[in-house]
């Protein structure tokens, strides 16, 4: 793996084109893009694995299928995992409170795309970070069919990856990017990094910082002791005692 990240870093076309286990690199961005597809907790970067992929394809690495058949069905398959993880989350009686570890008004806009187009609303989401997870989530929880997601995440995740995958191969094959190729092949390499840190330390900000406060600590103190019982009639002898003296 160290020797494939170094040819990808050197732009060794010539040796990734000739490399055994490129099968590692492909399994690698379905893995990322499947988690990424399926947890909104972790923010991996989806569409730079997209774009990627689809330029590996342009320079003649990979076969076509990466980018037609594994990257979208990586997709769709994160897509239904969400959508389960929503059907799951809407049973449980208290359920866990998402909204602190996404960007401000993230939820409120991906329930918004759902009201408004309802299931078609998978296609728009899948080119927002954080909403194309929130929205299956949401039609899980709404307890849409099983089967009409199933076919509406299939379809729009093929349309997404298709479209990024098609940017990444026509990029490659520009006389731009002949003259750039090192400095975009390490950009493309980078940018995706600084992006997961950034997001990363951001959720964790906004998971700290939304914390609920720690209430002090109060200290109860002890009731008092009641007093005994007075003995009336051993009061009543007694007053008497003092009424006869005087």
């Amino acid at each position: 793996m160290i020797d494939l990240f170094h040819a990808i870093w050197h732009q060794d076309v010539g040796f990734l084109q000739q490399y055994p286990h490129i099968w590692l690199l492909v399994l690698c961005l379905f893995l990322i893009l499947m988690i990424e597809s399926a947890f909104v907790f972790l923010p991996l970067p989806g569409d730079s694995i997209v774009i990627f992929g689809g330029a590996l394809v342009g320079l003649g690495i990979v076969d076509p299928s990466v980018s037609i058949v594994v990257i979208p069905a990586a997709a769709a398959v994160g897509g239904y995992l969400a959508y389960e993880q929503g059907r799951w989350l809407e049973q449980r009686p208290s359920r866990f409170n998402i909204e602190r570890l996404l960007p401000e008004g993230t939820l409120n806009r991906a329930a918004e795309l759902f009201r408004k187009h309802g299931i078609l609303a998978l296609f728009a989401a899948r080119f927002l970070p954080f909403v194309r997870v929130l929205v299956p989530m949401l039609m899980g929880a709404a307890h849409l069919s099983r089967r009409r997601f199933a076919l509406v995440n299939a379809v729009s995740a093929w349309c997404w990856a298709g479209c990024l995958g098609f940017f990444g191969a026509f990029v490659v094959n520009t006389p731009f990017y002949a003259e750039h190729s090192a400095l975009i092949a390490r950009t493309a390499v980078l940018l995706p990094l600084a992006l997961f840190a950034s997001a990363i330390a951001a959720v964790l900000y906004r998971h700290f910082r939304t914390q609920p406060p720690v209430l002090p600590k109060v200290t109860v103190e002890p009731p008092l002791t009641a007093a005994p019982p007075v003995d009336q009639a051993a009061l009543e002898q007694q007053v008497k005692q003092d009424h006869t003296v005087r």
